[in-house]
């Protein structure tokens, strides 16, 4: 009962104005991808007696909304496994089976195929009524109503908050709107975390795509609809969603990714991604299978008399990216951004709870805020089980910031703040005689930019941080931008909204990471400009950065 009114008040405490946050698409979109997936597995100097990888294959499939179709598919081994074979499982997935014995050498396994996706942005009908009544889905639809040991369907808190969500609701899809639109708005991307479950998503607010996806299905499950995990590939190639004013950048890492399905008794299986999608996924999702839950669709090796390590490369090229889509409406329910077909209907909202307002932190004393939580060192690539590895679905999420597009991030004051230090997590690449440095720019209607007097920015800009002076390092830290060593002379913000705005010279190249939605402010927080300065472009993330400095009153 605590956890419930806590999360109310979650609820409460990330409630922003009205908004068009809802973009409701129209058009098509069609895809031919060639895809490369190259997994190996570093064998020790003793060597293997024994090395199984159990993966899935591409699938093929057709539903409301999204065709997928192979076209090549090829498997090339090293070296050559002892034994080879291929196996359906009780969800209609397709995996290949692989075994070597006496293993003194790495093995490779690099799978190449071709997809043609077809996604159709339509008026989606359907009559399902609200509860459904069981007897009226079919057997082999009923087993996705089953709780599992990462899926708490029994759970007294997931019961009830789905309870809640869905009271008013009279049709099937105003009550899996009622529910995915609580998710994306009350729970933020993190990676690495400890755990997949829904009951723990539940209580920390936080996850990635599997806590996502699980958490989204105990709900639906808990009254009585059929959802089901997807497994497959995210590709990094990124697409733009016209709105009225600029563009709505949507953008995923590249790796192993899951999202979700929901039945409907008129229409069939229909595809969300609760981070970004409702009633459809892009062509930049490959699906490989589906279960109950992630341990159903992931890949999965055993070996003796130790696992190995393990790395998976994914490349991808698109032979034709034709996406052809427009902006039929917006709505403004969830409050982050989120993009559906037009059969998206608004549940009314919670009721309204009283929260205490955040001490205040005393005036003149050092403070840090930003996105501040990004994995510093982790593998990417593997978890492990029973003595058993999973690939895992977490993936490195950075744009490469020293290219021809200029990123910016916000934030806001509240208070005259005396400014010392902003970080940025990056990840340099390369460049010796190059320079980085930021800009602390006022918001101008919501974007970068503000001007006075026609030529002096309303900001502040730091001192240079030299290419040379940054060691190579793995993974991503703290890039440190000073703006002043005398106290004294440090900027001082007035209350208002601040871009932060990366620079550079010569030979820099950097990566900034990201959180895939919006972990620290609203879904307006992070822009682009490719030319000029117009800052039309949205990002569909938060990138990770620090402000530290003091209050002064």
């Amino acid at each position: 009962m605590k956890t419930f009114a806590l999360l109310i008040a979650f609820i409460v405490a990330l409630s922003q104005p009205l908004r068009a946050a809802t973009l409701v698409l129209d058009g098509a979109m069609d895809g031919e991808i060639s895809v490369s997936q190259e997994r190996v597995f570093s064998v020790p100097q003793a060597g293997l007696t024994k090395l199984v990888f159990r993966f899935a294959n591409p699938a093929e499939f057709k539903s409301a909304t999204i065709a997928q179709s192979l076209l090549k598919h090829n498997i090339v081994y090293s070296p050559k496994p002892d034994s080879e074979k291929t196996e359906t499982d009780q969800y209609g997935n397709n995996y290949t089976s692989v075994q070597w014995t006496n293993l003194k050498k790495d093995a490779t396994v690099k799978e190449t195929f071709t997809v043609r996706l077809s996604i159709e942005l339509k008026d989606i009908k359907s009559s399902a009524v609200f509860p459904m009544p069981v007897e009226e889905i079919p057997v082999s639809e009923r087993v996705y109503l089953k709780p599992t040991e990462q899926v708490q369907v029994n759970d007294a808190e997931v019961q009830r908050l789905s309870a809640a969500l869905t009271k008013d609701a009279k049709t099937e899809q105003e009550a899996v709107s009622g529910i995915l639109n609580w998710v994306v708005d009350n729970i933020k991307y993190k990676t690495p975390i400890p755990d997949y479950g829904a009951v723990w998503t539940l209580k920390t607010g936080h996850g990635n795509c599997q806590n996502y996806a699980h958490l989204s299905i105990a709900l639906l499950r808990s009254v009585g609809i059929p959802a089901r995990i997807v497994g497959g590939i995210a590709l990094d190639k990124k697409w733009k969603v016209p709105m009225t004013d600029g563009s709505l950048i949507q953008g995923i890492g590249q790796g192993g990714h899951a999202w979700m399905e929901v039945w409907y008794p008129d229409i069939g299986w229909v595809a969300f991604d609760p981070q970004q999608s409702h009633l459809f996924v892009s062509p930049r999702h490959v699906k490989q299978t589906v279960g109950l839950d992630s341990v159903d669709v992931n890949d999965s090796w055993r070996a003796s008399p130790a696992l190995p390590p393990f790395r998976e490369d994914i490349s991808s090229e698109f032979l034709k990216d034709d996406i052809r889509i427009s902006l039929k409406k917006t709505m403004t329910n969830p409050g982050n951004y989120i993009l559906s077909t037009s059969f998206a209907t608004v549940p009314k909202s919670l009721p309204a709870v009283s929260v205490e307002p955040p001490a205040r932190p005393p005036a003149d004393r050092t403070i840090e805020f930003g996105n501040m939580e990004f994995p510093e060192k982790m593998n990417f690539y593997v978890t492990g089980r029973d003595n058993t590895g999973y690939k895992t679905f977490d993936k490195e999420t950075a744009e490469y910031v020293t290219g021809d597009v200029t990123y910016a991030q916000a934030f806001t004051v509240e208070r005259d703040l005396k400014m010392e230090e902003i970080s940025l997590a990056m990840h340099k690449f390369g460049g010796r005689l190059g320079s980085l440095w930021v800009d602390v720019v006022a918001d101008s209607n919501g974007r970068p930019g503000a001007i006075e007097g026609g030529k002096t920015l309303i900001g502040a800009r730091s001192m240079p941080l030299f290419l040379d002076t940054v060691k190579y390092h793995p993974g991503y830290k703290w890039f440190d931008f000073t703006f002043s060593r005398a106290p004294e002379d440090r900027p001082v913000l007035k209350p208002g909204r601040y871009w932060v705005i990366l620079r550079r010279s010569k030979d820099a190249i950097v990566n900034w990471y990201y959180t895939p939605g919006n972990l620290y402010g609203g879904p307006e927080d992070a822009r682009s400009t490719e030319k000029g300065i117009d800052w039309s472009n949205l990002m569909n993330y938060d990138f990770n950065f620090k402000v530290k400095g003091a209050y002064l009153n």
